[in-house]
């Protein structure tokens, strides 16, 4: 149980260390769906030793695709003088 316990304790500085990072650029609950989603996707393939690593590897470039996306996405309002 207490090395559960350190992974958990891990996993929640790592969001807190996300949070601060992309706070600014992505919703909280963005950010949140990221971290739970992560966590399941490496949950029991990845040694316990390793996850703290790879999740928050995983959970950075995940975010950081979420930012650039929003970054390339225009919209163009119509001029209403050309109609």
């Amino acid at each position: 149980m207490t090395a559960q316990r350190t992974i958990m304790d891990e996993i929640g500085e790592i969001g807190v260390w996300l949070t601060g990072e992309f706070g600014g650029l992505v919703p909280s609950t963005m950010i949140s769906r990221v971290l739970n989603a992560s966590k399941r996707d490496l949950e029991g393939r990845i040694d316990p030793e390793e996850l703290g690593e790879m999740f928050y590897t995983l959970c950075r470039f995940r975010l950081q695709r979420i930012v650039a996306a929003d970054q390339r996405i225009i919209v163009k309002i119509p001029d209403a003088r050309l109609s």
